[in-house]
């Protein structure tokens, strides 16, 4: 403050003294210029050359006066503008502080906030495990449906609560039960699993020789699930995506597949009694070894199914597209091929047909189908086989292919 007033008193005095000398240059000036040519009496011509000289003398003290205005006026313009700049610079540097700052707040409470949820998915986790681990079942389906909460709302947690509720259904649905209806709890841990979010899952859906009674799974994405060596009795499979699903050494009773995607699923070595089929997507289905008594197929997609060596006893395909599936050393006794179906006549002659087996009208009349039929009812009659004997590897019994 001393430094700014010490400035300010030399300023003053600085201008006091330049003010002073101008007013004596302007008083004493033309003298001092031309004195020598002036008398002691001004005349006329003298007083007008003292006029123009003072008259110079105050434009060129303005024209300077001017130009220090001028000067003084832009550097406080430029001082001010650096000043400007300085402090916009400030300003962003504090904008920056102040963002980063915030972004650090945000970061703490995100992390802090992700804490305390994983936290509470824990405990809620923890609490579903004791309800589904009670004798109870009605705290069981509490349990499943809580895991069900999880599952949606954590996508971190969806493979572990999957593979929880398969480990409850396998524990559970075990042969003790008999052809006894699935309890609830197994039927609500079917339902949370057929209704999960689809979300990428690196592994199938482990249900092995389960035992299911009485059930309906609606809308399923059972791609790939292993059912391999389960016992379904009166299941309904409606409008399921049944994709490669691992049905091999299955036995499955008075169950019905209705309206469900399933190409490549594998029936090998299954023992099927009184399902149907009813306008499925099975193309390239597998079947091989497979037992099909009292079955029916109807509008079903089974183009370049693999029924090669099975066994299949009374059982109706209507309206269905066998386009190159695969009947070789089939037994086919007592099967009906309507009118609208299409199977392959090579593949038919490489079949046990039997006049037992109605074929497409396309096919009445064919010498080669003819002599065929001819051919197995010989051959099976010189073996004193009445065509009975398809029933024998045929289990109804809860885990008989197991």
């Amino acid at each position: 403050m001393k430094k700014h007033f010490a400035s300010i008193a030399v300023s003053a005095m600085a201008a006091m003294l330049l003010l002073g000398a101008f007013a004596i240059v302007l008083w004493k000036g033309p003298w001092w210029s031309d004195g020598a040519h002036f008398g002691r009496g001004l005349t006329p011509g003298e007083g007008a050359v003292i006029t123009g000289f003072r008259t110079s003398v105050v434009a060129l003290g303005a024209g300077i006066l001017a130009a220090g205005s001028l000067a003084y006026t832009h550097l406080n313009h430029r001082q001010s503008r650096e000043a400007f700049t300085k402090s916009q610079e400030n300003f962003t540097e504090q904008a920056e502080l102040t963002r980063e700052s915030l972004r650090q707040s945000e970061s703490n409470a995100f992390r802090q906030a992700e804490i305390s949820r994983e936290s509470q998915v824990t405990d809620r986790y923890v609490s579903a495990i004791h309800l589904i681990a009670s004798e109870n079942k009605t705290e069981q389906i509490g349990g499943i449906y809580s895991l069900e909460r999880i599952m949606r709302d954590s996508k971190k947690d969806h493979d572990t609560v999957v593979e929880v509720l398969a480990g409850f259904i396998r524990q559970h649905a075990t042969a003790g039960q008999g052809n006894a209806r699935s309890g609830d709890p197994i039927q609500a841990a079917l339902g949370v699993l057929a209704r999960r979010p689809r979300r990428d899952e690196p592994f199938r859906i482990d249900l092995r020789r389960v035992v299911l009674s009485e059930c309906t799974i609606e809308g399923a994405d059972f791609r790939n699930i292993n059912l391999n060596g389960a016992y379904l009795n009166c299941v309904a499979f409606q409008e399921c995506d049944l994709t490669s699903a691992d049905l091999r050494s299955t036995t499955i009773s008075q169950s019905r597949f209705s309206k469900c995607n399933m190409p490549r699923i594998e029936l090998d070595s299954a023992t099927v009694h009184q399902t149907s089929f009813f306008s499925n997507e099975a193309p390239e289905l597998s079947g091989s070894f497979a037992t099909f008594k009292g079955c029916r197929f109807a509008h079903t997609n089974l183009k370049g199914a693999y029924l090669d060596e099975s066994t299949l006893h009374h059982t109706i395909f209507r309206r269905s597209d066998l386009e190159a599936a695969d009947f070789q050393n089939a037994c086919l006794y007592g099967v009906t091929f309507s009118p609208k179906c299409n199977p392959d006549t090579n593949s038919l002659l490489g079949a046990h047909i039997f006049e037992s087996t109605r074929l497409p009208n396309a096919m009445l009349g064919n010498q080669e189908i003819t002599a065929r039929i001819q051919q197995v009812e010989q051959e099976w009659t010189g073996r004193g086989q009445d065509h009975t004997h398809v029933d024998k590897n045929e289990s109804t019994g809860v885990g008989g292919n197991s």
